[in-house]
C-alpha cells in the first residue's frame, strides 16, 4: 500500500511540536519495515473503529479526527483522547495490555492499520522503534491529564469546545450527525459558568463558522477547529 512516509533526518529533534507525527520519529528504512502487512481502512464519521474486549487495533490516522472514551453500563461516556491526523493509536496494545476504552471516528477518517505482531517484534529489536511508541504514549498520557486540566482549570472557550466535541460525539452515534442537544444554561452549568459568558463564547464560535445554533442546539460544522482549541490549552 501507499503511505507517504516522514522519516526523521539527523538534524530534526525528535519531538517538534504537541502533535506526534509517529512516522516523522523514525529512520526510512524503519518506516518501511512497519509498514509492512499494513491495510487502508476508511470509516464514517461515528463509526466505531476499536472497543474493548474485541480485537485490539494498532493504526496510524491518515486523515481524520477521532477520539478514545470510556463508557459505562448506563449509556453515559467520558472522551479520554482527541486522536489526530498521522499519530499512532495502538501503542499500549503493542505491549499486550490495551486500556479499557472505545475508539470512534468523528470525522470520516483514512487508517492505516499496522501488523500488530509486526510492530511488537519491531519495538523487541529496533531501539529506534520502541522510543517512538514511548513518544506516543507519553502524547497519550500527556492528553489526558490536558482534560482533567481544562474541565478544571481551563478559560470558558476551551471548557466549551471540549464539552461540545464530546456531547456531539455522543451523539453523533445515535442520530449520525455532530449536533449538541442542549440549553444555553444546561451548556453553561456543565462547563461551570454563566449563561451569558457562554452565550458570548458560542457567538465567538459561530463567528468563526466553527457551530451554528438554533433554539436548543448547537451543530458543529467543523469539530477539526474546536480539537484545536482543546490541543492547544496549556497546562
Amino acid at each position: 500500500m501507499s503511505v507517504s512516509i516522514r522519516p526523521r533526518s539527523s538534524a530534526q529533534p525528535v519531538v517538534d511540536r504537541d502533535d506526534v507525527d509517529f512516522l516523522s520519529l523514525l529512520s526510512a528504512p524503519n518506516c518501511r519495515r512497519i509498514l509492512e502487512g499494513s491495510t487502508r481502512a476508511v470509516y464514517s464519521a461515528g463509526a466505531s473503529i476499536a472497543r474493548p474486549g474485541g480485537a485490539q487495533p494498532v493504526f496510524l490516522i491518515e486523515h481524520g479526527l477521532a477520539r478514545a472514551y470510556w463508557s459505562v453500563p448506563d449509556g453515559r461516556q467520558t472522551t479520554v483522547a482527541i486522536l489526530r491526523q498521522h499519530e499512532l493509536v495502538g501503542g499500549a496494545a503493542v505491549a499486550g495490555n490495551p486500556p479499557w476504552t472505545f475508539v470512534q471516528a468523528i470525522t470520516e477518517s483514512t487508517l492505516t492499520i499496522l501488523d500488530r505482531q509486526n510492530v511488537r517484534a519491531l519495538a523487541e529489536e529496533e531501539a529506534e522503534v520502541a522510543m517512538a511508541i514511548a513518544t506516543q504514549l507519553s502524547r497519550r498520557v500527556s492528553d489526558a491529564c490536558q482534560l482533567v486540566a481544562i474541565r478544571s482549570l481551563g478559560n470558558i472557550r476551551t471548557r466549551i469546545a471540549y464539552d461540545l466535541l464530546d456531547r456531539a460525539s455522543q451523539s453523533q452515534t445515535v442520530i449520525g450527525r455532530l449536533e449538541v442537544t442542549a440549553t444555553q444554561s444546561q451548556l453553561a452549568d456543565s462547563i461551570g459558568s454563566s449563561r451569558e459568558v457562554l452565550s458570548r463564547a458560542l457567538a465567538e464560535l459561530r463567528a468563526a463558522g466553527t457551530v451554528e445554533t438554533a433554539p436548543g442546539v448547537v451543530r458543529i460544522l467543523k469539530p477539526q477547529q474546536l480539537a484545536a482549541i482543546v490541543s492547544t490549552f496549556v497546562i
